[in-house]
């Protein structure tokens, strides 16, 4: 929901809101169903009138699983391929999607293109999260140059993929989330990163990690990244801070 929730309150949801409720999932007065509010909250309400319009009372307290303490920094490629990214990231708990440009990023939008696109990623994370049960939305931004975001990124905390990596990922991961409660991991394009920006990463303290023998895709790369990060802290079985 766009409106802002109070608890006890009866609301009436949003034309579109309402026709997915009365039409596509076919609930009726009584049952019960879930709101994400505009910061993220989780609250369960119940159906008063089914509509549309759809009325729908909600309960006295907002619940929902905290965002994950892993951020991830991803790198240009096909759109389509990035809103799947961005999609399991929300499903995930992700705490932030940073997009980033890279040296060898081949297209990268103009400001009012990437207005657009960062519109539609945002209705990408709010159906992720309804789907997933999240209260929590995951937040995109960008696009950043690429030393903007070893300047924001802590020293201990950054995990950059590529295949020319130093160690192992898995084994970087362990360490970092044995001495650090944040996890920033940072994905390429698919064209990858140049030896210049290799050394920029290891000269602002952020481990350069390998997943494995195979070369993988940038989404495979930073879904992989995310579920091993998610893994060890916790976010998988809701033990994360």
């Amino acid at each position: 929901m766009r409106e802002a929730v109070e608890a006890g309150s009866t609301v009436r949801l949003s034309p579109t809101d309402s026709h997915h409720l009365a039409r596509v999932v076919r609930k009726a007065s009584g049952e019960v169903i879930e709101l994400i509010d505009p910061v993220g909250r989780l609250w369960p309400a119940t159906v008063v009138e089914a509509g549309p319009p759809t009325f729908v009372k909600v309960a006295d307290e907002a619940r929902g699983l905290p965002p994950a303490p892993v951020f991830l920094y991803q790198g240009l490629a096909e759109w389509g391929r990035l809103d799947m990214v961005v999609e399991k990231a929300a499903e995930l708990g992700v705490a932030e999607v940073v997009f980033f440009v890279s040296e060898r990023a081949r297209r990268v939008p103009a400001p009012d293109a990437w207005r657009r696109r960062r519109e539609r990623l945002a209705r990408v994370v709010e159906s992720a999260a309804r789907q997933a049960g999240r209260g929590h939305l995951t937040r995109v931004r960008g696009l950043l140059p690429l030393d903007a975001v070893f300047d924001e990124i802590p020293p201990g905390e950054g995990l950059l993929l590529d295949a020319r990596g130093d160690r192992m990922f898995s084994e970087a991961v362990a360490d970092l989330a044995a001495g650090a409660r944040t996890a920033r991991i940072v994905v390429g394009p698919d064209t990858g990163f140049s030896e210049a920006e290799l050394s920029a990463a290891r000269a602002a303290g952020l481990s350069v990690c390998m997943v494995g023998p195979a070369t993988l895709r940038s989404e495979t790369a930073a879904l992989v990244g995310m579920s091993l990060t998610l893994g060890v802290v916790g976010g998988l079985d809701g033990a994360a801070p």
